[in-house]
Formats: structure tokens, sequence, C-alpha cells
């Protein structure tokens, strides 16, 4: 019992540890490339990729934890804050998710995706939901 106790909080730990709303993005929006592949993007979107959670395992559609990513993401995105255009708000929304928190969600989403992906993978994942 105490093993399956320790490693409960082990792996809580390690959670909370990921979930770190104060670190900064380790790259800046500056250095993505200004152009992405969608067809990665998607590739990306749905499936684990070093270590990151696929965006669509939280995503979806009827999610408590995170707001649906669907058809209209770009124009909603571009409404979201007044001084960044959907593509700068999806670089910070991937890169440091605590800087936007759509109401009624919290700050759960993962928020490695900028150590864990590459510029220009975080890039064809901007330019996959903005296609959308």
């Amino acid at each position: 019992m105490f093993r399956r106790v320790s490693l409960l909080l082990v792996l809580l730990s390690l959670i909370l540890a990921a979930c770190n709303a104060d670190e900064p993005s380790s790259i800046g929006y500056d250095a993505i490339p200004a152009q992405g592949d969608p067809e990665n993007g998607a590739i990306l979107y749905t499936q684990a990729t070093n270590g990151t959670p696929a965006c669509n395992a939280c995503h979806i559609e009827d999610a408590t934890a995170a707001p649906y990513i669907t058809d209209g993401y770009a124009e909603l995105a571009a409404s979201r804050v007044a001084e960044e255009d959907a593509r700068e708000y999806t670089f910070w929304a991937i890169t440091e998710p605590q800087r936007h928190i759509v109401e009624g969600y919290g700050n759960a989403m993962y928020n490695q995706y900028d150590e864990n992906l590459t510029p220009q993978q975080i890039a064809d994942l901007i330019a996959y939901m903005l296609s959308l």
C-alpha cells in the first residue's frame, strides 16, 4: 500500500511540475518560421510527439477541461486578444497556455510544447489550427 501511495505522489508531483504556470516560453514568437505546413500540423495535433500529448486528447467536443477547437478557430482566435492576431494568439496559447485562459476553463494545459517541439513544428501546428 505504501508503495502505491508513494508512486501516486511521485506521479502527481511530475504532473504538477509539467503544469507550472510561471514558466515563460523557451522560444519567442519571432523565432518561429513565418510559414507552417498544415498537413504536418494535423499530424502533430492528433499524435503525441517527443513526449508531448496530442492536442485532440483534450480539445474535443463536450470537453470540460479544454475548449473544443473546430471549424472557425482562426476567426475565434483573432477575436480573443485585441493586440494579437490569430497566429500570435495561437502561438502563446501553445507555448504559454497560462497567458490566455479561456473563460470557463482552468490552467490545466500541458505547458512544455515549446520545449519538446521545434519552432517549425509549432509553426506547422499553428498553420493547421488556423486552417480549421
